[in-house]
């Protein structure tokens, strides 16, 4: 993947979120990016699951989780392209 940093413009380009028992937010309802929509990277997080995004466009509440504190939740970079 291309190297994504804050300020960069992204497409969503896959929406098939399942439910992963792992994902300290699964049961969470989130705002969501929706395919084909352009967005703007407002911060790129190293995860244990891999690079994760937040987006200017899509603000979600903080939560707790003992593994990682208080966080909003962030979108896979894979689902994203630049």
């Amino acid at each position: 993947m291309t190297f994504i940093k804050p300020g960069h413009k992204v497409k969503f380009i896959n929406d098939k979120f399942k439910d992963e028992s792992s994902n300290p937010f699964k049961s969470i309802q989130l705002n969501k990016p929706i395919k084909g929509e352009i967005y703007t990277v407002r911060d790129v997080v190293e995860t244990e699951y891999g690079v994760g995004l937040r987006l200017l466009e899509i603000i979600n509440s903080k939560f707790y989780h003992d593994d990682v504190g208080w966080q909003e939740p962030t979108f896979s970079a894979d689902r994203f392209e630049k």
